[in-house]
C-alpha cells in the first residue's frame, strides 16, 4: 500500500501542475509556483510573489495579485489549473515577464 500523500504534498504536486501550465502559454520559463501555508504562490524572478492562487475545493482555485500596497487583491477569476493559468497569464502577464531594469522595490525616483 502506497503512503498517503500530506497536505503539502498534495500542494506541491499541483504547484508542479499549476507552473508547467504557466510555463506552457509563453515565455515564462523564469516563473515558479511555490506552495504555501494555504496557497500556491506565483513568482517571476523576485522575491515576492506576484499573484497567488487559493484553493476553494474540488480541484479548483481563485486568484489574487499581490498590490503595491503590499496586500492581496481577490480578482473575479476561478476555475482549474488548466483555466487559472490561462487567466493568470491573461490578466497579469505584464507582471509575469522579467525586465532587468525593472525592481519591484524601485520606486521609479534617482533620488
Amino acid at each position: 500500500m502506497a503512503p498517503k500523500k500530506t497536505s503539502l504534498g498534495v500542494a506541491k504536486d499541483v504547484a508542479a501542475r499549476l507552473e508547467q501550465a504557466i510555463r506552457s502559454l509563453g515565455d515564462y520559463s523564469h516563473v515558479t509556483v511555490r506552495a504555501g501555508r494555504a496557497h500556491l504562490n506565483v513568482h517571476a524572478g523576485y522575491d515576492e510573489p506576484v499573484a497567488r492562487f487559493t484553493p476553494i475545493g474540488a480541484g479548483r482555485y481563485r486568484l489574487s495579485f499581490h498590490s503595491h500596497t503590499g496586500r492581496w487583491e481577490p480578482m473575479p477569476f476561478m476555475g482549474d489549473v488548466s483555466h487559472i493559468a490561462n487567466v493568470l497569464v491573461s490578466a497579469l502577464g505584464p507582471f509575469l515577464v522579467p525586465d532587468p531594469d525593472f525592481s519591484r522595490t524601485n520606486s521609479g525616483s534617482d533620488h
